[in-house]
């Protein structure tokens, strides 16, 4: 049986009728498309102050400060309308900024001329475009003196010897509003305006206004004797920061799929096949590499990638999620500790809404596994103070601690009714809508139809989610004959203390199916 799969729900808890999916959002104003994606982080009034601000890191940008950080326009100006295209389009890995490509290219420009009416400075100043010359090309020669230029310029003050983001000043450095920043680890490979060589040189020649990271053009015409040494400074650092970047970063590094779309194989296995992640089938299983990036910034990896296999059977849909841990965090009994975890979220609506949980006219349906309901599952236990604490010394009885001795004191979450704090799981995998941020609620028991496994080797989570293609609830996405479906993912790293909002995330793309 091969599917063609459609889109559709009648979601009861708003009474929207949904007839569909087509390709991209319809037909919208630019203030109706800012309002419905860009709003609940940059506010109405476009000064950053959104409704989740609270939750990002860094901030969101005021749009009317004049003040952008990706710019191929001279330091001081503000961007072109390309570069206010690009960063919408792009987005920029390592920040809170997801890539809107889904939209399309007619609606992004209908943002950017709407973002521009916050200043009028784009009617009024001038904004001169930089002209990025030929890249010269790598030699050791060139590398020798892009590393005198680092030194000299200062960058290790900030970015430290090995361009780890580890200098001196590093702990010093805030923007222009006074939030503390995080100074970029080379190492890693994540720029947030782009990879490539000119992408770099444009940060170089441009600086980042609002942040700590200035335009080195002057400085370095000041020390340049001519045109061709100015040229080779410049792409001499440039060569030397890409060769600061660890082997581990380079293999890291991919392209979202093309034209954002997913594609699911027909796999004729069972039931138990598809559940094992380590079953070699996996390996035949088409695979995307889905950037995510952590929406607040840490001292621990700020941008990361999610590999996704997506295969479907006659009867069950089953998606393959791998991505880089080093730490297994599967205990959340105790208040200081946080668990690894993933999700996937598909779009209830014919187009997709904001990729933060969506709105009350574009509801979505997550299928949230966790780490320690893993555990609970695994090893049968229960999450309680023995198994917490269990070479703790007690001068009393706890046998029956603390399920029955003073159990409204001790477990407040299970006589809540708290999913969360269940004793008891079936599955690692919660089904769960939300229609907007902050509104994520669990489905009742009965329309618990997601199960899962995951399994971590040392170095990764290998995560499989699994459910039937059809299900009885109204809430859930339906896998019934069409495409495509909007879907987004999310991981949870529990030792950088990642829960609920604080985590990676990635922008929509469309599953469609063979």
């Amino acid at each position: 049986m091969r599917l063609l799969l459609t889109l559709w729900l009648i979601p009861l808890i708003i009474g929207l009728t949904i007839n569909g999916c087509s390709p991209g959002p319809s037909e919208q104003t630019g203030e109706a498309l800012y309002a419905e994606y860009c709003l609940p982080c940059h506010a109405a009034d476009g000064t950053g102050d959104g409704q989740l601000a609270y939750l990002l890191y860094p901030k969101p940008r005021d749009l009317t400060s004049g003040l952008f950080k990706l710019r191929s326009t001279r330091d001081g100006q503000l961007p072109s309308d390309e570069d206010l295209f690009r960063t919408i389009r792009v987005g920029m890995q390592g920040t809170s900024m997801p890539s809107f490509e889904f939209l399309g290219d007619d609606n992004i420009q209908k943002i950017v001329d709407y973002i521009k009416g916050f200043d009028p400075g784009f009617e009024d100043e001038p904004r001169e475009r930089i002209d990025v010359p030929e890249p010269l090309a790598f030699s050791e020669r060139l590398v020798s003196i892009g590393e005198k230029t680092y030194t000299g310029l200062g960058c290790n003050r900030c970015h430290g010897d090995t361009g780890a983001g580890d200098g001196p000043s590093a702990d010093e450095l805030t923007d222009t509003w006074g939030y503390p920043i995080y100074v970029r680890d080379f190492t890693r490979g994540f720029y947030i305006g782009g990879y490539e060589p000119e992408d770099l040189y444009l940060r170089f020649v441009a600086g980042m206004s609002g942040t700590g990271m200035p335009s080195y053009e002057s400085s370095l015409e000041f020390l340049a004797d001519d045109e061709e040494e100015l040229q080779e400074m410049l792409w001499g650092l440039v060569h030397y920061v890409k060769e600061l970047e660890s082997e581990k970063a380079r293999a890291l590094r991919v392209d979202p799929p093309d034209d954002g779309i997913i594609q699911a194989a027909y796999l004729d296995r069972d039931y138990n096949d598809l559940i094992d992640p380590n079953e070699r089938h996996w390996n035949d299983a088409p695979l995307y590499t889905i950037p995510v990036s952590r929406i607040w910034q840490t001292v621990h990896d700020d941008a990361g990638i999610v590999n996704v296999r997506p295969v479907y059977t006659d009867t069950h849909i089953a998606l393959h999620l791998e991505w880089s841990d080093g730490k297994q965090d599967a205990s959340a009994f105790r208040v200081q500790d946080y668990h690894d975890a993933a999700a996937v979220q598909f779009s209830l609506s014919d187009n997709p809404g904001f990729h933060g949980m969506g709105s009350r006219e574009k509801p979505v349906d997550i299928w949230f596994w966790r780490a320690s309901w893993q555990m609970y599952v695994d090893k049968g236990i229960s999450p309680d103070i023995d198994y917490a604490y269990g070479g703790r010394a007690s001068d009393a009885v706890v046998d029956d601690f603390p399920e029955f001795i003073d159990e409204y004191t001790f477990l407040p979450g299970v006589n809540a009714g708290n999913p969360v704090s269940r004793y008891e799981v079936e599955s690692p995998v919660e089904s769960m809508n939300a229609v907007g941020p902050e509104t994520t609620a669990s489905r009742p028991a009965a329309d618990q139809d997601v199960d899962g496994k995951g399994m971590w080797n040392g170095e990764t989570w290998r995560v499989v989610l699994v459910r039937e293609l059809t299900t009885g609830s109204d809430t859930a996405v339906q896998f019934n004959g069409g495409d495509p479906y909007w879907v987004s993912f999310a991981v949870w790293d529990g030792d950088a203390g990642d829960r609920d909002g604080l985590k990676k995330v990635s922008t929509w793309y469309r599953l469609v199916f063979e």
